[in-house]
């Protein structure tokens, strides 16, 4: 019931992943009646036994707090979807609503993987060379060394299980690649990055180097990462919006856009923000996914698959094994 567009983007999305993959089944909560007046009768009836609508009156708006969903929203069609995910009757969860309520029921609902002292909010992004795993992307400001250090982990992981890759480079984003620069807890970050044997540290990385592939993982404090992916997705947006608006140019620059409109129609599709949407909630015990509020129904559906990569992988389990292994050596110096 989140998002700027509901279930009006949530329910197309549910019946083409269901259709793409026969094998899977969902669980869609919110007011029945509204869910179910979104569905054709043909659809009800050949996605009945995969598609189950769970009836829920409460719902969590942007305007409302963490405290507040914590407290008087457990009931609501979020609160009930984490719920299910806690008691194993679902392997993930997908939400466009509120970030930090979803956050704060998730720790509550879920708990947080053992030695996880904040849940990290990360995605993959296209570069030049595939893919590259970025987080903390607002979940968390002010963050110790420490704690970058533990988003590493995560994000190793996590960027295995997406780009099926094992041995991964990992950077540190900073204002600049300088060893001096930057603040007291990223140079001790630094410190802890080059001494931990998991972890292939390539230094530290500016904002435009995120998008080259020169490394695999980059970690940052939520300030940071935050806006760091929403400067590059305005940035997408305008350049897409720009190359389309060749009507009121002049003859001769209308001819060579016509010339390039196909090839910018394939670029804008590979790096279009929609196909990358959902991002992973790591370091709760369960796999939660964060879809951007405004979602259309190809970017929620996007986030499903992205749902369904860390269920098919066992990320959260995953995670922990990581955390539990970054434990043991820690005790042990």
């Amino acid at each position: 019931m989140g998002g700027d567009l509901g279930p009006r983007s949530v329910v197309p999305a549910c019946v083409r992943f269901l259709q793409r993959f026969p094998g899977a089944e969902l669980k869609l909560f919110g007011p029945h009646d509204l869910l179910s007046s979104l569905l054709t009768e043909q659809q009800k009836s050949s996605l009945a036994t995969r598609l189950q609508l769970v009836d829920c009156e409460q719902e969590i708006t942007q305007e409302c707090n963490p405290i507040q969903a914590v407290r008087h929203k457990r009931d609501s069609s979020m609160g009930r979807a984490l719920q299910a995910l806690a008691d194993g009757q679902v392997q993930a969860v997908v939400s466009s609503g509120n970030t930090g309520a979803l956050l704060a029921l998730s720790r509550s609902i879920l708990g947080t993987i053992d030695g996880v002292r904040r849940p990290a909010l990360g995605k993959s992004v296209p570069t030049e060379r595939g893919s590259c795993f970025l987080l903390d992307l607002g979940a968390n400001i002010g963050c110790s060394a420490e704690d970058l250090l533990q988003f590493a982990r995560m994000g190793i992981e996590a960027q295995r299980v997406h780009a099926d890759k094992c041995e991964l480079k990992v950077a540190l984003l900073n204002i600049g690649a300088e060893a001096h620069k930057g603040t007291e807890e990223i140079r001790r970050a630094a410190e802890l990055f080059e001494s931990d044997p998991e972890i292939n540290y390539a230094g530290f990385v500016e904002g435009h180097d995120i998008f080259t592939g020169c490394v695999d993982v980059v970690v940052c404090d939520g300030l940071l990462g935050n806006v760091a992916m929403k400067s590059a997705e305005g940035v997408i947006r305008l350049m897409g919006q720009k190359a389309f608006t060749i009507e009121d140019k002049t003859p001769f620059k209308r001819f060579f856009g016509q010339l390039a409109i196909k090839l910018l129609r394939k670029w804008r599709t590979q790096v279009e923000p929609s196909r990358y949407n959902g991002a992973s909630f790591l370091g709760v015990k369960g796999n939660v996914i964060k879809s951007h509020g405004g979602a259309s129904s190809e970017a929620f559906y996007r986030a499903m698959i992205t749902a369904k990569e860390c269920a098919d992988a066992d990320l959260a389990a995953r995670l922990g094994d990581a955390m539990a292994r970054l434990q043991a050596r820690v005790s042990h110096q």
